[in-house]
C-alpha cells in the first residue's frame, strides 16, 4: 500500500483558550501530522506558555509563528505566515490542514484528510458546534487519557448529513457550470489543501483584513486555477468548542464583501504568499519537548 502524503497542520489563533484541546487532539491521531504550526497575529506570553507546556506534556514538536498585532485582524496573512515558515524550513510538498484554535479534531482527522485528499486539491469538511453545556464538561487531560470522549448527538449528526448533501448538490451544479464561483465553499477553520496549488494561487489574499470572506475568495481562486475538491462534511469530525462570539449578521454587511464581489481580482493574488503585505517582523521558533511526555 502506498504511503500517505505528509499532512502539515496549521493552527491560527489569537488566544490560548482551548489551544490545549486542539493539541491534545493532534497527539491522539491515528496518523501523526508531519508538522504542527501555531500561527498568531499577536505576541502573547500566555500562548507561548501554553505551547511550551503542551510540547512537553504531549511530546510534540510545535512551530510557533507570531508577530505583534498590527491594529486589525489579518487572518489571511497569519495563515500565509505559517506556510512561509514551512517553506523556509525546507518543506516543499504535502497537504496543509488548517484547524482553528478553538476546535478539537477527532482521532482520525489527519488520516482521513490524507486518504480522502488523494487525487484532489481541496478536502471540504465542516465542524460540529458543541453547546455550552457539552463544552463545560470537557477536560483536556481526561480526553488524552481516554477517560472522556466527544460524540455527536443524533440531531448534530443529522445536521451534518443535510449539510453534506447540500455540498454535494453544489458540486453537481459546479460540474454543470451553474454553481456560484466559490461553491462548494470552504470553511476557513477546517479544511485541507495541497501545498502546490496553495503556491499556484499565491496563498491567501492579504488585502482581506478583519474577518470573513477571505476563505471564500481563496476557494474561488483555487477553482479558477483548475483545482478539484472532495466533500467530507460527514466524514471528518472536528468539534467547535463553545465560546461567546460575534453574530455573523448579513453577508453583504461584512467588511470584505465588497472586495469579494469585485470581478477584476486575479487568480494569483497580488499580495499573498510570495508577495506579503507589509507587517511587523515575524518570529518563528520550534518548541520541542523537554522531558519524557507524561502520556507514555
Amino acid at each position: 500500500m502506498p504511503s500517505l502524503p505528509p499532512v502539515h497542520v496549521i493552527i491560527p489563533t489569537h488566544t490560548d483558550r482551548y489551544l490545549d484541546f486542539v493539541l491534545v487532539g493532534l497527539a491522539r491521531q491515528t496518523v501523526a501530522p508531519a508538522s504542527i504550526t501555531v500561527t498568531c497575529d499577536v505576541v502573547d506570553e500566555r500562548i507561548d506558555a501554553m505551547i511550551r507546556y503542551c510540547a512537553d506534556w504531549l511530546g510534540l514538536s510545535i512551530r510557533h509563528v507570531r508577530r505583534p498585532h498590527s491594529g486589525t485582524e489579518r487572518l489571511a496573512q497569519v495563515r500565509n505566515n505559517a506556510v512561509r515558515a514551512l517553506l523556509d524550513s525546507g518543506i516543499s510538498e504535502g497537504r496543509l490542514l488548517f484547524l482553528d484554535g478553538d476546535t478539537y479534531p477527532s482521532d482520525t482527522c489527519v488520516e482521513r484528510h490524507a486518504r480522502l485528499g488523494e487525487g484532489v486539491d481541496l478536502v471540504l469538511p465542516y465542524r460540529m458546534y458543541l453547546t455550552e453545556q457539552q463544552t463545560a464538561r470537557l477536560d483536556a487531560g481526561s480526553i488524552l487519557r481516554g477517560e472522556q470522549s466527544i460524540a455527536p448527538t443524533a440531531t448534530q449528526r443529522a445536521q451534518l448529513d443535510r449539510l453534506h448533501n447540500r455540498y454535494l448538490l453544489h458540486q453537481r451544479l459546479r460540474r454543470m457550470r451553474l454553481a456560484k464561483s466559490h461553491k462548494p465553499k470552504m470553511l476557513g477553520g477546517h479544511h485541507s489543501v495541497m501545498l502546490d496549488i496553495y503556491r499556484k494561487v499565491n496563498g491567501h489574499d492579504e488585502e482581506y483584513h478583519t474577518w470573513g470572506t477571505e476563505d471564500d475568495d481563496f476557494c474561488r481562486r483555487v477553482y479558477r486555477a483548475g483545482g478539484t475538491a472532495r466533500i467530507a462534511v460527514r466524514d471528518i469530525l472536528v468539534y467547535h468548542l463553545h465560546h461567546p462570539s460575534r453574530a455573523p449578521g448579513d453577508w453583504f454587511d461584512r467588511p470584505n464583501a465588497k472586495r469579494f464581489l469585485r470581478r477584476d481580482l486575479p487568480v494569483r493574488c497580488v499580495k499573498g504568499l510570495d508577495s506579503p503585505l507589509d507587517q511587523p517582523p515575524v518570529q518563528v521558533d520550534t518548541i520541542a519537548p523537554v522531558t519524557t511526555p507524561g502520556r507514555l
